[in-house]
């Protein structure tokens, strides 16, 4: 086993893929439970039960560990936005699938939820909140793309895709926060609920029946 190497290019082996994902799961739990200010190696370590040596081992610095369970948690939230392997039937489906899926991995999820956003809203060395940044900006921008590429196929109406998705942002970065005050049975419906409100939102009207 080596330390953390991710300034090389020597791939992981699976032992050390297993211990750095007990300890990223560890510190999700801890910063969910006890807050990021509190989450120092020796807790995170002792939820994990390991030495705080393994984490510095392995990750080298928080800031380290820090970008790691962002990318564990993004990665993930990202394929459950992708809705599954079934073809897409449309860009309304996309859509469609994208917040859906947003909602079914908060509700499914809760902890890591409240880890990122605890994370988000920290004061973060300037590299991380760089980095979290470029990744929100690519985010946007991919969506933005999405919704204008939808447009010139006319599935989507004409619309200033910026706007579209400040809105659409706003609304799934609140989402967790209103899955904790809602009933587990009710999580499908906000979930399909918030999804069809965007598609309706978006699509084209349909053009209007010839008469006469």
């Amino acid at each position: 086993m080596q330390p953390d190497n991710s300034e090389d290019d020597r791939k992981p082996s699976f032992v050390e893929e297993a211990r750095r994902r007990q300890i990223v799961t560890a510190a999700i739990e801890t910063i969910a439970e006890e807050g990021y200010s509190k989450a120092s190696f020796a807790r995170i370590a002792r939820r994990a039960s390991i030495s705080p040596g393994l984490i510095t081992y392995h990750f080298k610095t928080r800031e380290r560990l820090l970008a790691a369970i962002l990318h564990h948690i993004d990665s993930r939230l990202d394929r459950a936005m992708e809705g599954g392997p079934e073809p897409l039937e449309g860009f309304s489906d996309g859509l469609g699938r994208i917040v859906g899926g947003h909602v079914r991995y908060c509700s499914e999820h809760p902890e890591e939820m409240s880890a990122r956003q605890n994370i988000l809203s920290a004061d973060l060395p300037e590299g991380l909140r760089a980095s979290v940044a470029g990744t929100r900006d690519s985010g946007r921008a991919e969506l933005a793309g999405f919704l204008a590429e939808g447009a010139r196929y006319g599935e989507f109406r004409v619309f200033d895709p910026e706007v579209f998705v400040d809105t659409l942002f706003a609304a799934l970065s609140s989402v967790p926060h209103r899955l904790a005050e809602l009933p587990r049975e009710r999580h499908e419906d906000y979930a399909r609920e918030l999804a069809e409100l965007f598609v309706h939102a978006a699509v084209a009207p349909a053009p209007p029946e010839e008469t006469g």
